[in-house]
């Protein structure tokens, strides 16, 4: 008998599972299958951005990624050096210290904060909720080949050391990695500048809790003859990795080779060092032309490779699926016409693009990163546009005719495709407490009180969310007929902030996107309408 289910996911890396805890929320049940029999060994991403632990806020997650990434809460700096023994802080220059102003700023924007957390530590976090929750996550299971309609996807899945079987599912969630077969089997070419850097990691264990006590580090640029490259903190005591360009030889080094030349890079001879993996990486630039293919959807590196630029991959992995997981529920509850899924690339790829080939200008391998980093000769911006105030240029919203947002500051001003901008709120605006809020039919569980202090980020989803000013009269009756949850905010400033009057409203996405600003002059019913691509209706 053949398998049934609405979304199958290929790939248990941080794109499937984060793709498989919003379903969840959203009340899709997924089934997600990955070939290896465990999540990643390698440390791989580790800073996960404010926007990325919003979405694992708002899946209930903040305090276990908060404890996971505990050990290297204090290790924040970059080091430049010819061992690590003798690493020392780069030199504050003005280019340095006009971006550490800003970055300071950055805070104030979001309910959470940017985390680091190694992506072997941080998807066993994700595994253990999603299988917590109920999903049916299949490690050790391969998917060997699908074929599409218009009806649905049918895969053939092959359990390591069992018998091969099919299931069907309305759609395939493709996050199977920078190699991605389903992509390949698709045609789908991918652009971008190509090849870049050959690298390797080396993740090792050493004992270097006195060595770094006064120098906790986050990166440490190494320019040494025997080997240059950057050691990166895994847990910041006793594992650590050191990642550097595949340089000549380096083939040819066994583990007690390895061993030495470590020894000699950090700046201890007689140091006890423990090999644990040797992986060679290809740092480079490919972003799939289409981001969909019928029924099929790719996501994270299969959608988008790029260099390890502040784990810039792995959190757009996250945005991805962020954007699709909503829009694949509301089609599959019947509350959204099949054309909503249309939007997800026109708005994810020119963001994608975007970020991949600006981590390609300044990072072939983690070396090089650290290096733009801190003598400011990477390219400016500002990371406070860069993340909170970034606009789709078109897709599922609607546009007021405020023209774009800023992309020399932050100035998203509750623009309709930007994310909402965040402020602390209690029924008066106040930070503290729970909104008050009036809830019509809308789909699934506020995760409201799941907080104690809750921001207007955290207002998003599971459903369509409306905001107002303290003046809700004139959208109370039509928030009610559509399902949708209506929360007042009383803070001036933010009101101020997005230009929104004391009777104005914003239309919130599931996603923290704002799909609708009252100022477009266009009715609420019709605007929602035009979002899911078919009439609104209640459940919304």
């Amino acid at each position: 008998m053949t398998e049934r289910v609405p979304v199958l996911i290929t790939g248990g890396g941080v794109a499937g599972l984060t793709a498989a805890l919003l379903l969840q929320r959203q009340g899709v049940a997924a089934a997600l299958v990955e070939k290896h029999a465990s999540t990643s060994p390698q440390p791989k991403a580790r800073r996960f951005n404010q926007r990325s632990n919003e979405v694992f806020r708002s899946l209930g997650l903040a305090g276990a990624v908060a404890e996971a990434s505990a050990p290297l809460a204090s290790f924040s700096g970059m080091l430049v050096g010819t061992t690590l023994a003798d690493a020392q802080w780069p030199e504050v220059t003005e280019a340095l210290r006009a971006s550490l102003a800003q970055h300071a700023t950055m805070g104030d924007h979001s309910p959470a904060p940017s985390v680091l957390c190694p992506q072997d530590v941080l998807e066993p976090v994700l595994r253990n909720a999603a299988e917590a929750r109920g999903v049916s996550v299949r490690f050790a299971t391969e998917l060997v080949s699908f074929t599409q309609d218009d009806t649905g996807v049918t895969a053939e899945l092959r359990p390591a050391g069992g018998e091969p079987y099919r299931l069907e599912a309305e759609y395939l969630i493709a996050g199977d990695g920078s190699r991605s077969p389903i992509r390949e089997a698709l045609g789908i070419p991918c652009g971008g500048y190509g090849h870049l850097a050959d690298n390797l990691d080396i993740a090792f264990r050493a004992d270097l809790t006195e060595l770094v006590r006064d120098k906790r580090f986050n990166l440490c640029t190494i320019e040494n003859p025997a080997a240059s490259g950057a050691f990166v903190s895994v847990n910041g005591t006793d594992r650590w990795l050191f990642s550097t360009s595949d340089f000549p030889g380096s083939a040819a080094l066994d583990d007690e080779g390895w061993r030495e030349l470590l020894r000699t890079i950090v700046g201890v001879p007689d140091l006890d060092v423990e090999m644990l993996s040797r992986m060679p990486w290809e740092s480079g630039m490919y972003v799939a032309d289409r981001f969909a293919e019928g029924r099929v959807f790719l996501a994270g590196d299969a959608a988008h490779s790029m260099p390890p630029m502040a784990a810039a991959g792995a959190n757009t992995a996250i945005a991805d699926v962020h954007n699709l997981a909503w829009k694949l529920a509301a089609v599959l509850r019947g509350t959204a016409s099949a054309a909503l899924l249309d939007t997800y690339h026109p708005e994810r790829y020119p963001i994608a693009y975007a970020t991949a080939e600006f981590s390609s200008l300044v990072s072939g391998h983690l070396g090089t990163m650290v290096k733009s980093v801190t003598n400011g000769e990477g390219p400016r911006f500002d990371p406070s546009a860069a993340m909170f105030g970034v606009q789709y240029d078109e897709g599922a919203f609607v546009p007021d005719g405020r023209g774009p947002a800023p992309v020399d500051h932050y100035g998203p001003a509750g623009r309709p495709g930007t994310r909402v901008p965040h402020a602390w709120l209690d029924g008066t605006g106040a930070p503290g407490g729970l909104p008050a809020a009036s809830t019509g039919a809308s789909t699934g569980v506020s995760t409201v009180s799941t907080v104690s202090t809750v921001s207007t980020v955290d207002l998003a989803g599971p459903g369509f969310v409306l905001l107002t000013g303290p003046d809700d009269s004139r959208w109370a009756g039509d928030a009610d007929a559509l399902g949708l949850q209506l929360v007042r905010v009383g803070d001036p400033a933010w009101l101020a902030e997005v230009e929104l009057g004391d009777g104005g409203a914003l239309l919130l996405r599931p996603d923290a996107v704002v799909a609708w600003h009252s100022a477009s002059g266009i009715g609420l019913r019709d605007a929602l309408s035009r979002v899911l691509g078919s009439p609104a209706t209640v459940d919304a």
